[in-house]
């Protein structure tokens, strides 16, 4: 019988036990190792390119990822998209340029024979008194009719709603400072603007303003804590209208705001800011140059000026620093949404050298 040398086993038992102990802590010890650099990979790419990664396409599996990870793997956000062949749903937010986006939509759709769907059939966007859920129901369908003959675009004040994939829906949404938007909408239902008949005005208060004293200004009614201006609706207008109608989006507001993130990040082209339109304008334009070429000339036309002036309420006093503190911190769920939106759009900007 052959044995080993002694001068020979022993530098190979060491070699053996140094592999035992090695396989032992990278396999056995830390068996999550592996995901771990694909996550830090996966991390690393989204921050060079703006979080513009598409990895599968399970919704499901994505959020469970995101939860666990802290990353979307599954997303629209950023992704540029070609030809005609969409249906793009624009369901704007109140009192963030929504008029001056129609306009545009309008005039870009006529260049390129879009069918557009402007019915404001259902335009009241006050969520303490409409009917979300019927809104829903009818958008859905409006979209489908609509989706039948693309490029199509649908513009609503509605609810985030979702719709077949089939249909090629591409979202887009504009946003504002959450205060700011707050105290435009506030001072719209009391005087309206120049592009509002008086008679409009009136009902607007009547359907909108709840408990609002017309002779009030915006600082009175936050202090006075009238729901007009501070209403549990009012407060979250922003989260749910990314969120859209589960019920959850209405009564678990941290809920909301994860779930408003990961339709933004899974679902929307693009979500601009009120206070950077022409970079959204010129973003929008690189994302989807054969639906939206040429509005950013259509935007800086000076009768396109003109008509945007029209829909500055005409009156609105500034608040004041304690009212400003107040909501900012009945706000603070809604304004980590409005960073989030707004951080993403700078990557996409710097992507794009916009």
């Amino acid at each position: 019988m052959y044995t080993v040398p002694r001068r020979v086993a022993l530098p190979l038992i060491s070699v053996l036990i140094a592999a035992t102990i090695f396989f032992t802590i990278t396999y056995i010890l830390k068996p999550e190792s592996t995901l771990e650099i694909e996550v830090k990979s996966t991390n690393e790419e989204i921050s060079k390119k703006g979080s513009r990664l598409i990895i599968g396409n399970s919704t499901e599996s994505s959020q469970k990822l995101t939860e666990q990870h802290g990353t979307t793997l599954y997303k629209k956000y950023g992704v540029p998209i070609t030809g005609l062949n969409h249906t793009i749903i624009y369901n704007k937010m109140p009192k963030c340029g929504s008029r001056t986006m129609d306009m545009l939509l309008i005039s870009n759709a006529k260049r390129f024979h879009v069918k557009l769907d402007h019915n404001q059939v259902h335009r009241g966007y006050d969520l303490d008194v409409i009917d979300p859920k019927g809104k829903e129901e009818f958008a859905i369908k409006r979209v489908q009719q609509l989706a039948a003959h693309p490029p199509a675009l649908f513009s609503d004040h509605v609810l985030y709603f979702p719709v077949d994939k089939s249909n090629n829906p591409v979202y887009i949404n504009m946003i504002r400072d959450p205060i700011e938007a707050l105290v435009s909408n506030y001072y719209y239902i009391q005087h309206g603007d120049r592009a509002v008949a008086q008679r409009t005005v009136i009902r607007n208060q009547k359907k909108y303003g709840g408990d609002m004293k017309m002779n009030e200004t915006f600082d009175q009614c936050v202090l006075k804590e009238r729901k007009a201006c501070i209403s549990e609706g009012r407060l979250s207008l922003m989260l749910k209208f990314f969120c859209g109608t589960h019920p959850k989006c209405s009564t678990d507001l941290k809920w909301s705001l994860n779930e408003a993130k990961r339709r933004v990040e899974e679902e929307y082209l693009i979500v601009g800011l009120l206070e950077d339109y022409e970079s959204t304008l010129k973003l929008m334009e690189k994302l989807a140059p054969s639906l939206f070429k040429g509005i950013v000339t259509d935007y800086k036309a000076d009768i396109r000026k003109k008509e945007s002036e029209k829909y500055q309420t005409n009156f609105k006093k500034p608040i004041s620093a304690e009212v400003r503190a107040i909501l900012r911190e009945k706000l603070d769920l809604t304004y980590q949404f409005y960073d989030f939106v707004k951080t993403k759009l700078e990557l996409l900007k710097k992507e794009y050298d916009i």
